[in-house]
């Protein structure tokens, strides 16, 4: 079967926010329909947006809207459970995080009212075998340095339960900017794996002094946590407790430097064995890795960068993110952009990812035997943007099917800030910027298998 190519995308939106497909779950495929969620703005603010088509008749259904995030970072994502309901939860901006789920199964068109669950910012939401749904947010403290990544879980039929930390921040590093980006994968018996970046600390040349990635794995559905080799991990844990992929702490090249360390997915074969990958600048610019863990619980390094440098060796990649199918196929889109004046001592530069280009080339990196061999084609021509891309993947019942490669969303035009700068800089609010019409639409694509499923 021919890929999916971005070139014959389907328009979903013309009305797409600055980060409308950030995030992962975004997309869900479950007996003959394909939803989709993801972030408008208007003048009334950002409403979050569910749409699905049907295999069946052929048809999109009309977009219901959720509801409207204070910003561009109160984003959708959702999920499926095995009855067919659609999960989802809508975020805040260290804020309140709501959730809700369709009425109907496998039906977009109605949901129930937000409920709110707790605070935090950039949630992963996935839901086990068992139907209990595990969402992770970056929680917020009384205190600047009470940060970390909280995870919340709920039963089959039951309330969502208090959260436990599973990480901190550091004291020391407790007054400047931290970030705990992260994913997260359920296998078939119900273990939990998760990867986990940690970017924080800040000295005189600029934040992001402390990185690292690492790797943690919980028996029993989140309650207790245990290294690879089944060592246990205290709670609310640091590098140090975990398995860390890589690990650094120095100046950085600019005062908002991108990660030089970067998750980029996890999955979980039919077997329950985690594969992650990860980027690491500081080893070599755009160097990436694959990860597997091996029966004793050792952890395997696979480098992965060359077999898309030996074709396209002017650009280097800025960001990974992975999905599998039933047939245990794992699919990495990779991003990769010119490796010219925009990279720095051979690191990114901020300013890569905050503007409209169309110079950037995404990639199919795809191993269909557990990472002893690969084979990388393009998926997006330089050209035209594609900014975010969101990719589809196993986040509940819903599976990708051995027959296609996984759908992908994103938008096109500038993914930088309104009013300028780093985020609302203009010195007015968010609701005086969108009240003014001082901000830019960007439209939403959907790249995918609309035939029968």
């Amino acid at each position: 079967m021919d890929k999916p190519e971005a070139a014959g995308s389907v328009l979903i939106s013309t009305e797409g926010s600055e980060r409308a497909t950030s995030d992962s779950g975004k997309i869900a495929t479950f007996d003959g329909k394909t939803h989709l969620i993801w972030q408008d703005v208007t003048r009334e603010g950002y409403p979050n947006r569910v749409q699905s088509w049907d295999h069946k008749v052929a048809e999109w259904s009309q977009p219901a809207t959720l509801d409207l995030g204070i910003d561009n970072h109160a984003r959708g994502v959702m999920t499926i459970d095995r009855e067919g309901f659609l999960q989802v939860i809508l975020g805040g901006h260290g804020s309140a995080v709501s959730w809700c789920r369709s009425r109907r199964p496998n039906d977009s068109s109605a949901f129930t009212e937000p409920v709110e669950i707790g605070v935090g910012t950039y949630p992963v939401l996935r839901c086990a075998p068992d139907g209990t749904l595990l969402l992770t947010l970056r929680g917020k403290g009384s205190e600047r340095h009470q940060r970390g990544v909280d995870l919340y879980r709920k039963p089959p039929g039951g309330d969502w339960q208090a959260p436990v930390r599973i990480v901190k921040l550091a004291e020391e590093y407790g007054e400047a900017y931290a970030a705990f980006h992260m994913d997260m994968a359920a296998a078939p018996d119900g273990v939990l794996h998760a990867i986990i970046d940690f970017y924080e600390g800040e000295d005189d040349c600029g934040r992001g002094f402390h990185q690292a990635t690492c790797y943690a794995r919980s028996p029993d559905g989140g309650n207790r946590w245990e290294k690879s080799d089944g060592t246990a991990v205290s709670l609310p844990a640091r590098p140090e407790d975990l398995d860390i992929l890589e690990r650094h702490a120095r100046s950085r090249h600019e005062k908002l430097p991108p990660p030089e360390i970067r998750q980029g997915g996890l999955v979980v074969d039919s077997c329950g064995r985690p594969f992650m990958f990860y980027l690491h600048h500081a080893e070599a610019p755009g160097y990436g890795v694959m990860v597997s863990v091996d029966e004793r619980g050792q952890l395997r390094k696979t480098p992965v960068s060359p077999h898309w440098e030996g074709q396209w060796s002017d650009m280097r990649a800025v960001s990974c993110r992975a999905s599998i199918r039933d047939d245990d196929a794992i699919f990495a889109l990779v991003q990769l952009t010119p490796y010219n004046d925009e990279w720095m001592d051979g690191k990114p530069v901020r300013s890569v990812n905050n503007r409209e280009r169309d110079d950037e080339r995404y990639v199919w990196l795809i191993t269909r035997d557990g990472g002893d061999s690969f084979e990388a084609t393009s998926f997006h021509e330089p050209g035209s943007a594609c900014n975010v891309p969101s990719l589809e993947r196993p986040t509940g019942a819903n599976s990708i099917p051995a027959n296609r490669y996984p759908s992908v969303l994103y938008f096109d035009g500038s993914s930088g800030y309104p009013g300028g700068g780093d985020y609302y800089a203009s010195g007015s609010s968010v609701a005086d910027i969108l009240d003014s019409g001082d901000f830019r639409a960007n439209r939403v694509w959907f790249a995918g298998e609309l035939g029968a499923v």
